[in-house]
This record gives C-alpha cells, structure tokens and sequence, in this order.
C-alpha cells in the first residue's frame, strides 16, 4: 500500500475539518436565519414607531397636525416602508372625539392588540410582509409627559402605530452578506491552508529530510549531527536519540569486526591445525612404506591446482586440499614385507595391497565432517579407472567422485616422476606419452587435457618440493 505524504494528509484533514465546519455554519446560519431576519426587522419597526412617536408629539405641540401625513410618507420611503398608519385608542377618542384623519378604524381585534399593550408582530405570504402594531403607553416619565396633554391614567394605552413592511430586500441583504460570509470562510480556509503547507514544509517536511541525510552521513562518517541548527525541541531530541544510535551502532560494529578477525583467526588456526594433522597423517604412510618424502603435500597442492582449473568452487578446492593427503592411509594396514617390497609383486600380494583403498574407507567413513567424508571417497575411489578397469568397485567415468579421478592422476603423476624403492624417476617426456596413451582409459579425459596443459607447473612443484626435502 503506497504511503501518503504529510502534505496530503494534513491536506484531507484540513478538507473533512473544514467541510464539517461550513456545513455546521451553513447549519446554524440555516436554522437562525428566519429568526435573525425577523429580529432585525422587529427592531427596525420600532425603531421607526419611535419616530414616529417623537414626531407625532412634535406635530401636536406645533399645532401643526395637518402636516402629519406629508411626515409619515416621508418616514416611510426613507426607511423601505410600505405603510404608516396611526391607531387612535378610546381613551383618546372619548377625551377629543373621533377623528377622521387617523386612518386605521378601532375594531375588536385592535381593541384586544391594544389591551395587552405589547407589540404586535403579523407575518403574512410566507414571511414576505410583516404587519407590526406598536401601542403608545400612556407615562408622566421623562420628558415627554404625556399625561400633560391627556386625561388618561398612568399606564393606558393611547393608540398605536401600524407599519407595514416587505421583507424581500432585508432577505436579499441577509442573503447577500451570506454569501460575503461563505467567501470569507473560504479565503480564510485557503489562507489557513497554505499557512499549513508553509509551516509543515519548513518545520517538519525540511527538517525530517534533511535529519534523515545528516544521519545517514553522521554514520558514514563516524561524527554527530549537530542539533542546534534545528528550531523545534522535537527534531533537536530526534537528532540527539540518532546521535546515540549511531555510536551504539558503530560501538557495536567495531565490537563485532574485532569478534570477526578473532573468529577468523580461529578459523585458520583450526584450518591449518587440521591441515597439518591430515599431513601428518598421511606422513605415517609415507614413512611405513619407504616413500619419497613429502609426497601427500605434493598431491594435495597439485590436487588443488587441478580442482580449480576442473571449475570446482573454493569450497571444493579447499577440501580436496585438506582431504587428498589421506588417499593412501589404508596402507597402514598392510604388511611391510608387501608394502616394500622392490620386486613385482605376486598375485596374492596384490590382492592384499588392493585392499588399502578397503581399509582407508573403513578407517574414515564414520566421520560427518565433510572433509573426513571427502578423504574416505578418495582413499576408496583414487585407484579406480575412467573406463572401469579399476578397482575396488569398477565404478566408470562419472561415476568415479570427481575428488578421486583428481587425486588419482595426481597420484600417479608424482610416483611417475619420484623415486620408489621398485622404480626410478621417468622423464617428463615418458610421462606425457603415458598420460596420453592413459586418456580416456585410466585418467578422465579432461583431466588429462588440464594436466598437459600445465604440466610444466606440475613438475616443477614436485621437484622442488621433493629437493626441499633433502
């Protein structure tokens, strides 16, 4: 699953955060908006009724009431009123007359509006128009004593104002700074937004990048990062806690290299140790039957020459190495009136010292380690041949192991240009002609090839090793 950056997931955050926002707001502004628009206009209607209180007072005092109409139409298109009309109470009506000059006629319902001496609020065609009655109280407060000018009681009611009112320009107002509302929101979100981007990109995208960077390089290069060129406490803690890291980390490689070259010491001691304990083993043979020195370490060093130009690996380079000077332990086995013996030997004796490869098996095939294993393969397979003529199982090209066809020209190459108590040493140009004649019949044909190939080298690794043993 691909990972999303910190940019985008503060990014959807910050949308579903501010979806939930505006369509709370849009929620509220929804629920409120009827009765926000009403309360604006209840107040402008009494705002108005006032006034037209104060100017009806005026009117009256300057005995100038004929004026009054030419007054409430001009309070009415100043403010988008669609009506002014005056309600004159009883108590007025008893006190001057009844009057046609006030325009709204008494009736029952405005009898009982006037009774309860509240304002009055009628909305009609779906809120669209609104009919407001505000009564006048009679009061001795303030300034405007009314009792002065009326035979009324404190508190009675002496008429009321109707106004009339289209909402639809307060709704389109409302609907117009709604809108002014919404775009605000969203330059703000917006703003908020890329503030966002801004500070996660310089304290926290920056920051983490260039962290990541300088520890990597810090471990490289073995040094700390220097956290005072972080600004937030985090980071700076983040930069300490790798520091740590990193010199616990190289604290342990160090340690760890050290147990490596110790280990690997080990491993050579234990090879060289184990080495040195086949040799001389194989040396044990050498010395029972009279061989010329040093002969197991010239087949094991030419073994292994051979092994690698053959294409085995280092693994299997190394164990025939390391295995090839036991391919003749089984002699220990045999009598030394047969294993000396300079003359040819009769049938029974070679019998009897076919039978070292038996022995060398038997003395090596309990082992599991894979170079002991590897010795008994040889010591039971070098004397068989390429065409199946050998002994001891007459097994036949390939399925003679591959160690034992090496070992076994090998073998044959160093007695060939050794001196053995029945023989003397052949030329080199004898042994190439028998090698030859010996391709594809004892030796495997390949290895025949690799062993005239660098049958010089061969040679001159067992004269000089053989010299060196003088």
């Amino acid at each position: 699953m691909k990972q999303k950056s910190i940019k985008k997931i503060t990014l959807t955050r910050l949308l579903q955060v501010f979806l939930v926002a505006m369509l709370i707001i849009i929620a509220i502004v929804a629920l409120s908006y009827r009765s926000f628009s009403q309360l604006v206009i209840e107040n402008k209607a009494l705002s108005v009724a006032e006034i037209v209180k104060a100017g009806l007072t005026s009117h009256m005092k300057a005995e100038i009431m004929d004026k009054r109409d030419y007054f409430l139409h001009e309070i009415a298109s100043i403010h988008d009123i669609d009506s002014i009309k005056i309600i004159r109470a009883d108590a007025i009506n008893r006190q001057f007359g009844d009057s046609e000059r006030f325009e709204k006629e008494l009736t029952g319902e405005l009898r009982t509006i006037l009774a309860n001496k509240e304002v009055h609020f009628e909305w009609k065609e779906g809120d669209k128009k609104v009919e407001v009655i505000v009564p006048y109280i009679a009061s001795s407060k303030g300034r405007l004593n009314c009792l002065e000018c009326h035979k009324v009681n404190e508190g009675e009611v002496l008429g009321a104002v109707e106004i009339q009112i289209d909402t639809g320009l307060h709704r389109n107002f409302a609907f117009k700074y709604s809108y002014i509302i919404v775009a605000v929101l969203l330059l703000f979100a917006l703003i908020v937004i890329f503030n966002m981007f801004h500070v996660i990109e310089r304290n926290i995208c920056r920051p983490l990048s260039n962290i990541i960077n300088e520890g990597k390089r810090a471990y490289q290069l073995h040094e700390c990062i220097d956290d005072n060129k972080y600004e937030s406490k985090e980071f700076k803690d983040v930069a300490h806690n790798i520091n740590k890291f990193n010199q616990n980390v190289i604290l342990k490689e160090e340690e760890l290299q050290e147990k490596n070259r110790q280990l690997q010491q080990l491993n050579e001691e234990i090879e060289l140790t184990l080495k040195e304990t086949l040799l001389a083993m194989g040396a044990i043979e050498e010395i029972r039957s009279c061989n010329t020195k040093r002969h197991t370490q010239r087949v094991a060093t030419i073994s292994s020459l051979m092994a690698r130009a053959y294409g085995l690996n280092d693994v299997q380079v190394k164990t025939i190495e390391l295995a090839s000077p036991m391919h003749d332990i089984g002699k220990v086995g045999i009598a030394d009136a047969v294993l000396n013996k300079p003359s040819q030997l009769t049938s029974d004796e070679f019998s009897l010292m076919k039978s070292h490869t038996l022995l060398g098996y038997e003395i090596l095939k309990h082992s599991k380690r894979p170079v002991l294993q590897a010795a008994a393969a040889i010591a039971y397979a070098h004397h068989e041949k390429y065409d199946g003529t050998g002994y001891p199982q007459g097994l036949k090209g390939e399925a003679i192991p591959v160690i034992a066809r090496i070992v076994a020209i090998v073998d044959v190459i160093d007695a060939l240009l050794s001196k053995r108590v029945y023989k003397e040493v052949w030329s080199d140009e004898e042994v190439i002609a028998f090698l030859k004649k010996e391709r594809g019949r004892h030796f495997d044909p390949r290895l025949v090839d690799i062993a005239l190939e660098h049958f010089d080298e061969y040679a001159n690794i067992i004269r000089n090793l053989s010299n060196a043993e003088a």
